[in-house]
Formats: structure tokens, C-alpha cells, sequence
């Protein structure tokens, strides 16, 4: 190959790899997840300022599921839920990350003990995005809402609490 191949060859990748950065801005541009977690940047996070100043004690949840090392008795999953306002921790161990694990965990960990929420938060995972939880949540009066995918910061409490558990 002499030079001028050579510097041909460098030239024609560069373009390539312009027009492929070119191509990923546009894919980024269109991606609602993207778009949704670059708007979440733009505003203060939501639990700055007061989010939850508005609720009692009791009425607002952040819930999520963290895999630890399976127990005698089959339990490899607890379901943390963190109190909003005040940042208590319930756990409720299961040996699998269902919805009906995430009522059964609810019920006994939160609306025995606390009272009934108005609102839960929760990441998408199945065993939370599903009609069973739409349901009970609907007869409870308890409004579910779901973090931006891939946006840890909109589960903030529940996370600090994950690590030390």
C-alpha cells in the first residue's frame, strides 16, 4: 500500500466514523429514555426542596428488591421499603421476587404497621409493573408510580438504603 492509499484509507474512516456519530446523536436525540432522564437533569431532583413535605408519616414509599445470599430457608430476595418522609427501613425476605411478594411484603411490613400509603414508588421490574399490583393498588387508593428507567438518582432513597443492607 503506498502513501497515498494510506492517507485515502485514514480519510474514508474518519468520514465513517463522523457519519456514525452523527448517527448515534440522532438515536440519543430520539430516545424517550434519554429524553426523559436529560429533562430529570434540567429540574431539581425530585425529593430536593420539600418533594416529600407534603406527605405524613406513613403515606409515601420507595420500594425496590435486592438479591442477597440464599437463607436456610430459601429466602434469597427482600423486598426494602423506605419510608419517604423519614427515611425508615421495612424488609420483608422472600424466595422469589413476585408481585404477590410485593403485596404480601406491603401489607405486613407497611399498611399493618404504618398505616395505608398514598403513594409507592418503584423501578419497572415485573414483579411491580404488572396488573396484580395495578389492581391492589387501585383498592387501596395508593398511587404507583414507576422511576425513570436507568435513572438511579429517582429512586435515591431506596438505593442508600439497598447499599446497606
Amino acid at each position: 500500500m503506498n502513501l497515498s492509499d494510506h492517507s485515502k484509507s485514514i480519510h474514508e474512516n474518519i468520514r465513517q466514523l463522523k457519519e456514525s456519530v452523527n448517527k448515534l446523536g440522532e438515536v440519543i436525540h430520539d430516545c424517550e429514555t434519554c429524553a426523559a432522564i436529560k429533562q430529570a437533569k434540567r429540574v431539581k431532583p425530585l425529593w430536593y426542596g420539600g418533594r416529600w413535605s407534603k406527605y405524613k408519616y406513613g403515606e409515601a414509599w420507595q420500594i425496590d428488591y435486592i438479591t442477597l445470599p440464599q437463607t436456610r430457608q430459601g429466602k434469597r430476595y427482600v423486598l426494602t421499603m423506605v419510608e419517604a418522609t423519614t427515611g425508615w427501613l421495612e424488609t420483608y425476605p422472600v424466595p422469589h421476587a413476585t408481585a404477590r411478594n410485593t403485596i404480601l411484603g406491603l401489607e405486613k411490613q407497611v399498611l399493618w404497621r404504618h398505616g395505608t400509603a398514598e403513594r409507592i414508588e418503584s423501578d419497572n421490574g415485573t414483579h411491580f409493573k404488572n396488573s396484580l399490583i395495578n389492581t391492589w393498588a387501585r383498592e387501596h387508593g395508593i398511587e404507583w408510580v414507576y422511576h425513570i428507567p436507568y435513572h438511579a438518582p429517582a429512586a435515591g432513597k431506596v438505593e442508600r438504603h439497598n447499599v446497606v443492607v
